[in-house]
């Protein structure tokens, strides 16, 4: 064997064509979706074959499919989706593509993560999502003060400081009782397992839209898109304080509810426990996720800080921060449309319908934060290259 054999079966068959290693990433990204959607595809045959356990048939969350189409066609059109991610799913898992082969199956990708969010995507997923992440911000910022009052005691006294102010408005002038906060986790367990069946299924849609979304990025992002990714990373600390700002006109009305004149809910002298319990809990979801979003741009964003236990001092992952936003961004655009259609409507104010899309604009923060997850990992990419 001769020096030059390697080389040349390096050179492509093709002149003008050249052939380069499909993106690691690309690879599990396209199985997951393969598997998924072939899931997606049983299920569509058996929703055909008995209509009577078809999610289609009587949705207690509509999806856009169910809005605009009978049960049926849009069953057809769920096998229709699936069977179509099988084959580019096995298409994509490939281990050579060319740059234009990476655009269309990029392009692809997209349309069947658009297809699969018609057709499954509907409120019941964001819903389920803020109940379960403002939990976890109440408990999260528990643990931080607790943690922070032993690390760096001065920030641990400030944000405690903080916290019993809080509590005190909550409790002794808003009047937040441990029944209310029962009744709030009772009532979401009780929900939850209420409507697992529905939630499964979209769930599966939910999933099986991100992962093509996903899928869809890698191969554009690895078909070339260095003036986007230029942009972003050129404007990111625009964009991520925009993104921020998403969620925050929600958290301030849940914040009102704490003083003697609470909006988007009941008058101070109706405000049940559970009730009021409900909104803090996913007010103060949505005063994190915009505290989260701000770390896309903040120094603890890219470095742990040095009171964390184990891992202060250390390099934030990439993928710690972005898989978690791209799925909120997913999850917020895929809702942002249902949102709109059930909103706005003949027997509906148009007064009311814009207030309820600016308290919860799903459709501009779902996009904004998408953008601004994009600008970080671009950021985050070329701060690593030496």
């Amino acid at each position: 064997m001769t020096s030059t054999e390697p080389a040349a079966r390096a050179v492509p068959s093709r002149p003008g064509a050249p052939r380069r290693r499909t993106p690691e990433r690309l690879r599990p990204l396209a199985l997951t979706a393969l598997v998924a959607s072939a899931v997606v595809t049983g299920l569509s045959i058996a929703w055909l074959a008995v209509p009577a356990i078809s999610p289609f048939a009587h949705p207690v969350t509509p999806s856009l499919a169910t809005m605009l189409l009978e049960p049926t066609a849009a069953a057809l059109l769920s096998l229709g989706t699936g069977a179509a991610g099988v084959v580019l799913g096995a298409v994509l898992a490939r281990r050579r593509a060319s740059r234009p082969q990476s655009t269309a199956a990029g392009i692809a990708a997209a349309a069947l993560a658009l297809a699969l969010a018609f057709t499954f995507g509907s409120m019941s997923g964001i819903a389920i999502t803020g109940y379960l992440f403002g939990a976890a911000a109440v408990v999260g910022g528990l643990v931080a003060i607790a943690v922070a009052l032993v690390r760096a005691p001065r920030l641990g006294a400030a944000l405690l400081a903080g916290l019993l102010v809080l509590m005190a408005a909550s409790v002794w002038w808003a009047g937040l009782t441990l029944d209310g906060l029962t009744g709030f986790a009772v009532g979401v367990v009780g929900a939850l397992a209420a409507g697992l069946p529905e939630f499964a299924v979209v769930g599966l849609g939910l999933i099986s839209a991100l992962v093509w979304a996903a899928t869809a990025i890698v191969a554009l992002r690895s078909a070339g898109s260095g003036r986007l990714a230029s942009w972003l990373v050129r404007h990111r600390t625009t964009i991520t304080i925009l993104a921020a700002l998403g969620p925050l006109p929600y958290a301030l009305a849940r914040a009102t509810w704490l003083t003697p004149w609470p909006l988007f809910g009941p008058s101070s002298t109706q405000l049940e426990p559970a009730t009021l319990a409900t909104g803090l809990v996913i007010g103060a979801g949505g005063a994190a996720a915009s505290l989260l979003t701000l770390g896309l741009i903040l120094p603890w964003g890219r470095v742990f800080p040095s009171w964390i236990p184990r891992i202060g001092g250390r390099p934030v992952p990439v993928g710690l921060a972005a898989v978690p936003g791209f799925i909120a961004s997913g999850i917020l655009c895929i809702a942002a449309v249902p949102m709109l259609l059930t909103t706005v409507g003949p027997a509906d104010a148009p007064a009311d319908a814009l207030l309820v899309n600016l308290v919860l604009p799903f459709w501009y923060w779902g996009p904004m934060l998408g953008l601004a997850v994009g600008a970080y990992v671009e950021w985050r990419a070329r701060d690593r290259k030496p």
